[in-house]
């Protein structure tokens, strides 16, 4: 719909340019006598320039352009009333300019000038039967068409200018959702694999001494964690850089990258990981097996950024076909650090948005046994 207004109004719009500005009109005003040729000559050259002024010229232009109208058809009226004849200042030509001009203004002009200009020129458009006849009967019928078509094109400008406003607003609320999107990556992605840096460095400098042989693969995890944080910011970046772009910061996890998420979870401290995945998948929508995905994803890098003295840590993904629920449990025996509530930071919180626009619920927490756990059921068809 939108382009099919835009390509309507420029229809219009050019429709009246075209009547106005190649002196069609203009001759049939000559001939009946309506207009003199130097007030047909400045219409001509407003039909011609207006299309092509900028959206605050053309609103002071149409102000001053709806201002003389009007007071031209008003000085012509009190000279009639005083028997002094004036030459016809109006006629076809300057009544296509107007609409043009009127139609031009509501569509795109500057909002303060045309909130003036508007009144003006439907005025100076509207009185112009003034100086055409003495039947009253003719006036009113020729001032009504005249108004119901200034009011059509103002009518159609305005719906016009409403429904590109609306677009722009919904492609900032687009752009500004994608950037929302481009925070919680960089939280999910970026800050996980630079924590698994982190304990990886950690862990090689304590079994340096005593396990040499396990520096080597515990180096070269830090180099792929590396290269993948890197290629994360490198789209991240394109993605802020290029308006409109839509590539995706990395591929969407699925269930069954969970049990690779796992193994890159070892550390050399004895924490016992344990996976249950339990349930068929295939039919589950990917944003569904991306959330479940990021679920575990999250509770892992708050277990190594907050908690400490874990020895077991116990994921289970299943699929309760009573309800057709996707179900994900990450728990620990650990202990927090300090600073860590059920609220989370900015992670749980997008995992929470996440789970609850997908149908379902999160919750985090400490559990009564001792530890912590984050739990998340989601519809397996997704919202």
């Amino acid at each position: 719909m939108n382009n099919s207004t835009n390509r309507f109004m420029e229809w219009l719009v050019r429709g009246l340019a075209v009547l106005a500005g190649t002196g069609a009109l203009g001759t049939v005003d000559l001939g009946l006598g309506l207009a003199h040729p130097l007030v047909i000559l400045l219409a001509v050259t407003v039909a011609l320039v207006a299309s092509r002024l900028s959206g605050t010229a053309l609103g002071v232009g149409a102000l001053v352009l709806g201002a003389a109208m009007l007071a031209a058809t008003t000085g012509l009226q009190a000279g009639a009333a005083s028997g002094v004849r004036q030459a016809l200042p109006f006629g076809l030509t300057v009544v296509a300019v107007a609409l043009l001009v009127i139609g031009l203004t509501a569509w795109r002009a500057a909002p303060k000038p045309t909130a003036f200009a508007l009144p003006l020129l439907l005025a100076g458009l509207v009185l112009q039967p003034l100086r055409m006849s003495s039947d009253k009967m003719s006036l009113v019928v020729f001032a009504l068409v005249l108004a119901l078509a200034g009011v059509v094109t103002a009518g159609t400008g305005l719906w016009v200018r409403t429904i590109q406003i609306s677009r722009r607003r919904g492609e900032m609320a687009r752009q500004l959702a994608q950037r929302t999107s481009i925070a919680s990556d960089l939280h999910d992605y970026v800050a996980h694999h630079v924590t698994g840096i982190v304990v990886l460095a950690q862990a090689a400098q304590s079994v340096a001494a005593q396990q040499p042989q396990a520096v080597l693969p515990a180096l070269q995890r830090i180099e792929q964690a590396g290269d993948e944080a890197m290629t994360a910011i490198r789209r991240m970046v394109t993605l802020l850089r290029e308006a409109g772009a839509e590539a995706r910061l990395s591929p969407l996890g699925t269930i069954s990258d969970i049990a690779s998420l796992t193994e890159h979870f070892t550390s050399a401290d004895g924490m016992r990981v344990g996976l249950s995945v339990e349930g068929d998948f295939d039919d589950v929508p990917i944003d569904v097996q991306s959330a479940v995905h990021r679920v575990v994803t999250e509770a892992l890098t708050n277990v190594r950024k907050h908690a400490e003295g874990v020895r077991e840590l116990e994921i289970l993904v299943g699929r309760d076909m009573r309800f057709d629920m996707v179900t994900v449990e990450v728990a620990n025996d650990g202990r927090s650090r300090g600073g860590h509530s059920s609220e989370g930071g900015y992670g749980l919180a997008g995992l929470r948005e996440r789970a609850e626009a997908l149908g379902g619920s999160f919750v985090a927490g400490p559990r009564s046994e001792g530890g912590w756990r984050v739990q998340a059921r989601i519809p397996a068809g997704g919202a």
